[in-house]
């Protein structure tokens, strides 16, 4: 028996009753699918031939964007992919020029100045003259969100104000910060019209904890029983697998702090998803881990291996969109 959890999950206890995360929430159970190969010949088993949509330009609002240090550095298919789907919705990105770190690495661990590097960056977005500033890491979108509560308090803005103005900026705490799951979550009905291509996928998601507690703060969705990504999922044509680990830590932000600890965390789930094709993330951190590091979790037992997707990747191929627009190698899921 052990405990594994994050900053704003609750603990979980090794349950070893039908999953390693306890009892499953009424979802089916199936058997591990015989050599899945590409999940591209997956697709041709069930009779699903991806075409490719030509994106059309729409004259639509801009929003800024902060991809933040992990995307824009080691995964730009994300970036890619959240761009092409945002743009068929009519909705372009302007990413945030001369940002910061937001604050995440350091929030609450060793001093109280986070603060300061996310009301930066949210100083940005306003000298942008945007109220929304789109966000994919979990991470990123709990800081910059804490990081505007804060700003609300007189105190604080104008302690912030102080260290800005010497560089020209200055913070109000108006921006809205909003992760990709959120942004497709309020355009549920948008995007079910442009599914071109149902998937027929068994799929395992993690839900981004981040994104949605603590629930006070982040004010999105059931923080402990998030339903938005399972629908924009769904809507896909996707099978949602159960697991019973949905909602708990990925474990990738323990990774700095103890490896073995991360990748048993990791290991958990990919043990606990056997009957699912394909993990789905809404977060880089989820995929780092369960995705970029999976070849240290299951080293001793390559069966676990698992194909990965994030999830403007999966709404992308269901709109038909191209492979190469999506970050994904051409061909491979077609």
């Amino acid at each position: 028996m052990g405990q594994i959890g994050c900053k704003y999950s609750t603990p979980f206890t090794l349950n070893d009753e039908d999953t390693p995360f306890g009892r499953k929430r009424g979802g089916v159970s199936r058997p591990q699918p015989e050599g899945l190969g590409s999940v591209g010949d997956l697709a041709q088993r069930r009779g699903v031939i991806f075409e490719a949509v030509t994106l059309t330009e729409q004259a639509d609002p801009k929003l800024s964007f902060y991809p933040g240090c992990l995307v824009h550095q080691r995964m730009p298919e994300y970036e890619a992919a959240a761009r092409a789907v945002l743009r068929t919705l009519g909705i372009k990105l302007e990413i945030v020029q001369q940002a910061a770190c937001c604050g995440s690495p350091v929030i609450e661990s060793f001093t109280a100045d986070w603060v300061y590097l996310a009301a930066y960056n949210l100083a940005l977005v306003e000298r942008m003259e945007h109220s929304t500033v789109v966000t994919v890491c979990g991470g990123c979108t709990n800081t910059l969100t804490r990081a505007a509560h804060a700003l609300r308090e007189p105190d604080v803005r104008s302690a912030a104000n102080r260290r800005l103005q010497p560089l020209g900026l200055a913070v109000t705490g108006q921006v809205e910060v909003k992760h990709l799951v959120r942004l497709l979550a309020e355009r549920e009905d948008d995007l079910r019209e442009r599914v071109a291509r149902p998937l027929p996928f068994r799929v395992a998601l993690t839900n981004p904890c981040q994104v949605f507690r603590p629930g006070e703060v982040m004010g999105f969705d059931d923080p402990l029983e998030p339903q938005s990504l399972r629908r924009l999922v769904e809507l896909t044509g996707a099978q949602v697998v159960e697991y019973g680990g949905e909602d708990e830590c990925c474990g990738a932000t323990l990774y700095l702090a103890d490896q073995a600890l991360s990748l048993a965390a990791g290991r958990r789930k990919l043990e606990a998803v056997r009957g699912a094709d394909i993990l789905l993330h809404g977060c880089g951190n989820c995929q780092l881990l369960l995705r970029r590091f999976q070849r240290l979790i299951v080293r001793d037992e390559p069966g676990l291996r698992k194909r990965a997707l994030l999830l403007p990747q999966l709404i992308g191929l269901a709109m038909g969109l191209p492979e190469a627009d999506l970050g994904l190698r051409e061909g491979a899921w077609q």
